[in-house]
């Protein structure tokens, strides 16, 4: 039923016992996976807790209010300035990872100008 028990992270095995909780006690299955009763009891309590979303609300009311023309550095400044909220790249890109339309970087990508002056994209190696 549990298959191998070594395999996978932690949060893997607090799934497994969550699952198997209505047949076997809560104990019994956290010393047979080599984990913590806090630490399951803490998973369940933290699972349906997200953090961060007030930044998150608050990142897509900025970028949606500029129309998605700025990038991070920009949004980063409105946020300071507008709202008085300093937030560091990593937690604003967590808090863009979660919408789709976030900044889909382009990668290497410059544009030529041919002699009828049409913009033509070409990739860059």
């Amino acid at each position: 039923m549990f298959g191998n028990l070594d395999t996978g992270d932690e949060a893997h095995k607090y799934i497994t016992i969550e699952k198997a909780a209505k047949d076997y006690p809560i104990s019994k299955l956290c010393t047979l996976f080599k984990v913590s009763r806090s630490g399951y009891y803490a998973f369940l309590k933290r699972r349906g807790a997200d953090r961060d979303r007030d930044a998150k609300a608050l990142v897509k009311k900025v970028y949606e209010q500029y129309n998605g023309v700025y990038g991070y550095r920009q949004i980063q400044l409105f946020l300071q300035h507008d709202h008085g909220v300093w937030m560091n790249l990593k937690r604003y890109s967590d808090s863009c990872r979660s919408w789709e339309s976030a900044h889909k970087f382009a990668g290497n990508i410059a544009a030529t100008m041919l002699p009828l002056r049409k913009v033509v994209w070409r990739k860059i190696c």
